[in-house]
């Protein structure tokens, strides 16, 4: 049977460094698919018997890269800032080796010992700087996956050379070139290139920090009780069990259970929820979040890696391994683009060559088309708008699971929503009790109150007040009720369907009784007692707040809403009037409600918004399902987003930062294909005969800009979704 593995490779930093550790993890026994993430260097393997690690490190060695010990990876935003530490200092180093060159050009310095030194500058620099793009394409070649670093090595080799065969063997120059041009490919060449790499490990750092922010809630000091003292010691060294005390501001260091005190907690980091809510003896609490007042004592039930603040990094760290149907687009144009730009600056060199131009001006044209092309900037363009509006979900309440999920939510067309629970209250009360003839109401009450005890189904927990004893058994059946075994007895609760399978009776008087509380818009539910049925039970459920402004907000946003509900006909419509919806599918089982989804697909991708057991088929079907984070955890598990603090009008944040960032992607894709459509003719040659002509170094710095435009314009994404309300137009 197949499972997952996760680790840590160190050195990627493109879509080409991806895809070539994908290749080599695949080529190894027992592994049946990879999906590399560069961005965060993580890989999740699927395997069906797990390599051993010195497999996976030859494995990742032979594509140029290492692996990690996950005990010792560094963070991956502090990676991606010590990787841009490092091409900084590389370009400082390249700029003072340059200076001299710009300096002998601009001082027409020539001759045979000014060229001598300009060439040792040169191999100096490619020998220093420009020693990392190399290796890369040693590792490139080896793996047959032509990256960027191939492209480069070959535009920076070649200007070396021919600069070479220049200074030493002082071959020709035509008309129009100078010696400077292949010095400026050797070296201004390699400068560009490194201050594009500085580029994007900046742009990677500052995405991955807005994710790693989440972990510092983390407060890194507890206080902990030791007998009758109160001593400080690390977050880390908590154990389970020990007793944290938490005073008035103070971030509480681990999940725990309150043992002594009470407090206001603000919980708004984890769920979005603007108000401190009252935490007492034998409350919940979460890392991360903050005790505005009062004394807490809490005794320890989850710490470290362990808490729920960490659980949801994690889950939103591994979501990035899960690529959005965009970026596998943006993929494959990568994986195809350097074999043809290789072929296009062949195509320029052999034209320029069959045209008489010469050996120098055909090479100059070649280094110019490689360098230009360099795919860095398609490669960071999809996971950098991913990585923040992920990020910045999170911040706002909504857990992203799935790297697609914010690809999908932003092109749904349909949003079907459960009834009870996501657009009521999932607060139901009993408005009436009808009982079948001959029925003992205090046997009926006290069956009733043995099932509120045994189930969580809102509609069971309304049936009677607590305090009764929980069934020693009881059975759910996702969309039609329970079966309880208690004190030798049978209660079955739910729907006819259920009585019908369980072989109960059902009185033709209660059944009429039941039809009746059906036609008020009620919803029914009947209880029957050792295999007959004693009672019809109606319920309402108010509708949730703000969910008619949420609706109208969805219209106003061009989608349609319709309503998938296991309730019966006229309970839904009941509630779908009020809300203003006209598409409602309801007395719904799960089965049903796929097929309903299936229906409503013809109208475009789908996205369930959910909250209960029987939703889970419904949101794992669904385009993108959305599982409103105080139902089920089946429902949480499946959804590809929580809105984490229940409330439904987080469903607008989701789809506003989803439309944002999708368009922030397309972008960024635009960004990155258009220097290259201008850019590749000119450096190959197309407007020579008007003037326009544009040399390796110059091409290298049209890269830096591609990949500048898009660190820029993801930024802008960043500002933008920090400082608006993300709100639609009536919410």
């Amino acid at each position: 049977m197949a499972s997952t593995l996760d680790i840590r490779v160190e050195g990627m930093t493109c879509a080409h460094c991806a895809r070539s550790v994908e290749k080599q993890l695949c080529a190894l026994p027992g592994v049946a698919g990879a999906e590399a993430d560069f961005a965060s260097g993580s890989v999740r393997l699927r395997v069906q018997t797990p390599p051993l690690r010195a497999e996976l490190a030859a494995a990742v060695n032979r594509a140029g890269y290492r692996l990690r010990d996950d005990a010792a990876a560094p963070d991956a935003a502090d990676e991606a800032r010590a990787q841009a530490r490092n091409h900084l200092h590389m370009l400082v180093l390249g700029a003072a080796l340059t200076a001299p060159v710009m300096a002998m050009d601009f001082l027409h310095w020539h001759g045979r010992l000014p060229e001598l030194l300009l060439l040792g500058l040169a191999l100096l620099l490619q020998a220093t700087v420009g020693y990392t793009f190399y290796r890369g394409a040693v590792a490139g070649i080896r793996s047959r996956n032509l990256g960027m670093d191939v492209l480069v090595s070959i535009g920076m080799a070649a200007g070396l050379g021919y600069g070479a065969l220049l200074v030493l063997l002082d071959w020709p120059l035509p008309e129009g070139l100078s010696r400077h041009v292949f010095f400026e490919a050797a070296t201004l060449l390699v400068v560009f290139l490194r201050l594009g790499k500085y580029v994007e490990a900046k742009a990677r750092g500052n995405a991955l920090s807005a994710l790693r922010s989440l972990l510092s809630l983390a407060p890194p000091v507890a206080r902990i009780m030791r007998g009758d003292a109160v001593v400080e010691i690390p977050a880390r060294d908590v154990a389970v069990g020990d007793v944290c005390v938490v005073l008035a501001g103070d971030r509480i260091p681990v999940d725990g259970e309150v043992a002594g005190g009470e407090a206001d907690v603000d919980e708004s980091m984890l769920t979005g929820e603007p108000l401190p809510v009252a935490r007492a003896l034998g409350s919940h609490v979460r890392a991360g979040t903050i005790a505005t007042n009062g004394r807490l004592e809490l005794r320890a039930v989850a710490v470290g890696a362990q808490t729920t603040l960490a659980a949801i990094v994690r889950l939103v760290q591994q979501a990035q391994l899960n690529k959005a149907p965009i970026q596998r687009f943006a993929d494959r144009v990568s994986n195809v683009f350097v074999p043809v730009v290789v072929a296009v600056a062949l195509v320029a060199f052999a034209g320029w060559l069959s045209a008489g131009a010469g050996a120098a001006r055909a090479i100059t044209h070649g280094i110019a088309v490689l360098v230009i092309a360099c795919p860095c900037a398609l490669g960071i363009a999809v996971p950098a708008a991913v990585m923040i509006g992920s990020a910045e979900a999170l911040r706002r309440g909504v857990l992203v699971k799935s790297g697609a999920a914010l690809e999908q939510i932003a092109r749904a067309r349909v949003f079907a929503f459960d009834k009870t629970g996501t657009l009521t209250a999932g607060k139901p009360r009993l408005a009436e009790l009808r009982l079948a003839a001959g029925a003992d109401e205090a046997t009926v009450r006290a069956a009733l109150a043995t099932v509120a005890a045994s189930s969580r189904h809102p509609l069971a927990r309304a049936a009677a007040a607590p305090g009764a004893a929980p069934a020693a058994r009881c059975f759910e059946f996702a969309g039609k009720g329970l079966v309880a075994l208690h004190e030798g007895r049978t209660l079955l609760f739910g729907s006819a369907a259920l009585l019908s399978e369980q072989k109960a009776s059902l009185p033709a008087e209660l059944a009429a009784r039941a039809d009746e509380l059906r036609n008020r818009a009620l919803s029914v539910s009947l209880l029957a007692v050792d295999g007959a049925a004693v009672a019809a039970l109606g319920f309402e459920d108010p509708v949730a707040p703000g969910a008619a402004d949420v609706v109208s907000a969805l219209k106003t946003a061009g989608v349609e809403v319709a309503m998938v509900s296991g309730d019966h006909e006229l309970a839904a419509r009941r509630v779908a009037e009020a809300l203003g919806i006209t598409r409602v599918h309801a007395g719904l089982t799960p089965a049903g409600k796929l097929a309903a989804l299936d229906e409503l697909s013809r109208l475009g991708p789908v996205a369930m918004v959910g909250d209960g057991i029987n939703d889970a088929p419904a949101l794992a079907r669904a385009t993108v399902g959305v599982a409103v984070g105080q139902g089920s955890d089946v429902a949480k598990e499946t959804g590809d987003l929580v809105l984490m603090s229940g409330r439904l009008g987080d469903l607008l944040i989701a789809l506003q930062i989803g439309r944002r960032s999708l368009r922030a992607i397309r972008q960024n894709l635009f960004l990155s294909l258009v220097y290259n459509a201008i850019g590749v003719p000119l450096a190959a040659g197309a407007l020579v005969w008007a003037g326009v002509f544009l040399p390796p170094s110059f091409a290298a710095l049209s890269m830096v800009l591609s990949d500048l435009s898009i660190a820029v314009n993801s930024a802008r994404l960043a500002a933008e979704l920090r400082r608006t309300s993300l709100k639609f137009p009536g919410a």
